[in-house]
Parts: C-alpha cells; sequence; structure tokens
C-alpha cells in the first residue's frame, strides 16, 4: 500500500509539473529564463536557484523545473542554509505528499539535508536560528506545507551573498494561478545579519511585477 501511495504521489507531481509548465510557456512566453549560474559582478551575488526547461520521457514533453547550483549546496554555511531554509519552507519549491500530507518533501529541502516542510525536525532547526526574531519564529511555527494547488507561488531565481556577518538574498519568484492559466512574477531583496548561531532579518523589500 505505502509503495502505490509513493507512485501515485510521483505521477500526481510529475503532471503538475507538466501542468506548471503549460501555465508558464502561455503566460511568460515572452521572459527568457536565464539558465546558469552567474556571478553579479557589482553584488558579488551567486545565483543558487534558477528555473529551466528540461525534457521528460514519462512525461513525453518539456517540463520548467527548479534547478539547483549543487556545487554550492555541497559547502553551503549554516546560516545560509538556515536562510535557505526559511524561504523553501514558505514558498513552493517543487513540494509533494512523499507519504501524506505530514510529509511533504521538497526540492530545496532536500538539497538542504532538512527533512520534510513544515516537520518538528525542520521547524526546530529554524527557529533555533531565528529565535530573536519573533516575525520569522510566529511564522515558521505556523507553517502550512506549499503542495501545488489552483494559486502557487514558487521560485523563478535566488541569488544569494554573504559579507561583514550580513546576508543578502535576491529572490525572484512566481504566482501561478492554474484555473486561469496565468502567471505573474515578483522579486524581493533581503537582509540578514548573522549574529554567532543566530540570525535576524534586517531588511526585506517586496516588490509586484
Amino acid at each position: 500500500m505505502q509503495h502505490i501511495k509513493k507512485i501515485l504521489a510521483a505521477g500526481i507531481f510529475l503532471v503538475s509539473l507538466f501542468t506548471i509548465s503549460f501555465v508558464l510557456q502561455s503566460s511568460l512566453k515572452a521572459d527568457n529564463f536565464s539558465n546558469k549560474p552567474a556571478y553579479v559582478q557589482s553584488g558579488i551575488m551567486l545565483k543558487v536557484i534558477w528555473r529551466e526547461d528540461v525534457y521528460d520521457p514519462s512525461l513525453k514533453g518539456t517540463v520548467n523545473v527548479i534547478k539547483l547550483d549543487e556545487s554550492y549546496f555541497s559547502g553551503i554555511t549554516e546560516p545560509e542554509r538556515a536562510v535557505l531554509g526559511y524561504l523553501a519552507s514558505t514558498i513552493g519549491n517543487e513540494c509533494y505528499a512523499e507519504t501524506g500530507k505530514q510529509n511533504v518533501k521538497c526540492k530545496i529541502l532536500t538539497a538542504l539535508n532538512m527533512g520534510y516542510q513544515c516537520s518538528e525536525e525542520n521547524k526546530t532547526f529554524l527557529k533555533n536560528w531565528f529565535r530573536d526574531d519573533a516575525s520569522i519564529v510566529s511564522q515558521i511555527e505556523n507553517c502550512k506545507p506549499t503542495l501545488p494547488s489552483t494559486v502557487e507561488k514558487t521560485f523563478d531565481e535566488v541569488k544569494i551573498s554573504t559579507a561583514d556577518n550580513t546576508i543578502k538574498v535576491e529572490l525572484k519568484g512566481l504566482k501561478l494561478n492554474i484555473k486561469e492559466n496565468s502567471a505573474s512574477k515578483w522579486s524581493e531583496s533581503m537582509s540578514f545579519k548573522v549574529d554567532g548561531d543566530k540570525l535576524t532579518l534586517l531588511e526585506r523589500t517586496k516588490k509586484q511585477k
């Protein structure tokens, strides 16, 4: 029975990817998704997450998926892991219920080795790092899995840099409306202060496109 559930979950996940890809191609076809990691020299920002079209033989079609800079993730620092883990716990990143809705597996959280989204393991790690930031702790405590639905927020691109005990993130996201076959872009810039084994959000600027 567990094996059958896993197969069904994987099937639903693939169909979801295909549907999301169709929406993106229909609504954002004028945009060009950059598909390689790159440094932005002015801010020394490393692109660690982006989207890319790949062919899926099981679906016999092209799907738009989240891609990760594996070399970066393999050597990520703990503060950066906490920052990206926080974002991946609140924004969709190819998540699916592996064995029920309590065990939601997500692409970025898996790369960060942080377990299931909104699990106690996940929340304990994040709340410890952000323990002096009441707003983020509350958000983490009330975490809800970001399973694909009619309306979904997901990652488009993430750039990150660390200098002088400050982690800066430039995030581009997509808001997908499957029912209306539409997609819109949004972006955020964030700065986090690193104080030993603690993180605090210094600034967050969101822009709707």
